[in-house]
């Protein structure tokens, strides 16, 4: 089955993400946080400092007004995002947490800058007027990644450098590729859009709901150009879908290109 791949629209104040790391890391040679190593005395002793946790970092990051791209878990670390990262955070940090339990990291993007430019693609109509087909905001590499049809890629990319600074926008451009399914239809819908229920090869249940939008393209099995409405039960089709899927049963996704199959 074709392995999809889940695009959202959402930012947490806290992220759990496997690997990568932000845009300008703060680490000496040794591999450690400058401010882990920092040579300041704290308050307490250092055999006293308490390893990091999210809750603790986020206090102190609202307590101190420091502006920070949201932080993430990797490697039994805290990794904490802070725009314009100097001694004086450092050392703050230094004085607080255990040598080795956090990691900082010099952004250039707070966390709400990021939302509000993820915000925009929805309040201007974006997704619909380049056909966007979803966007999600990376912590680790503090950028908005947006995925787009390649053949939609040069537009989209032009419009959304006039909205977005460069920097902050990754574009993941999707290739046709491979058809994401191949089934029978067993079921249409045409309320109140133009949908078809899949059966795949070796399956006991359909699987998938497809959904038309005015993007989404039908080609008969002679590779001519066609309309969903002429769509039948019974029909053997391949699809390739956006590569947005819903969690449900059966998963519903969205058509970019149908096939008939003679």
């Amino acid at each position: 089955m074709f392995n999809w791949k889940f695009a959202g629209i959402s930012l947490g104040l806290l992220s759990l993400l496997l690997t990568g790391c932000g845009t300008r890391e703060a680490v000496n040679d040794s591999g450690t946080s400058p401010a882990a190593s920092y040579t300041r005395a704290p308050s307490q002793g250092a055999a006293e400092l308490l390893a990091a946790d999210p809750e603790k970092v986020q206090l102190i990051l609202a307590d101190e007004n420091i502006i920070n791209g949201d932080i993430f878990l990797e490697n039994n670390q805290v990794h904490i995002n802070i725009v314009g990262l100097n001694s004086e955070v450092e050392a703050l940090f230094a004085g607080k947490f255990a040598s080795g339990s956090y990691r900082l990291h010099d952004v250039d993007y707070s966390a709400s800058e990021l939302e509000a430019a993820q915000n925009m693609l929805a309040e201007e109509n974006l997704y619909k007027e380049l056909n966007l087909y979803g966007s999600w905001i990376d912590v680790r590499l503090n950028k908005i990644n947006v995925s787009v049809p390649d053949d939609y890629a040069e537009a989209a990319r032009e419009t959304l450098e006039q909205r977005i600074d460069p920097g902050m926008l990754s574009l993941e451009v999707q290739e046709l590729g491979e058809p994401s399914v191949t089934g029978t239809i067993v079921e249409v819908r045409n309320e109140p859009v133009t949908s078809i229920l899949i059966l795949e090869p070796g399956k006991q249940d359909p699987t998938y709901w497809f959904s038309f939008n005015d993007r989404s393209e039908l080609y008969d099995a002679a590779g001519q150009r066609s309309k969903a409405s002429g769509l039948k039960q019974g029909q053997q089709v391949h699809i390739w879908g956006t590569g947005t899927v819903q969690d449900s049963m059966p998963a519903q996704g969205t058509v970019r290109r149908v096939e008939l199959i003679e």
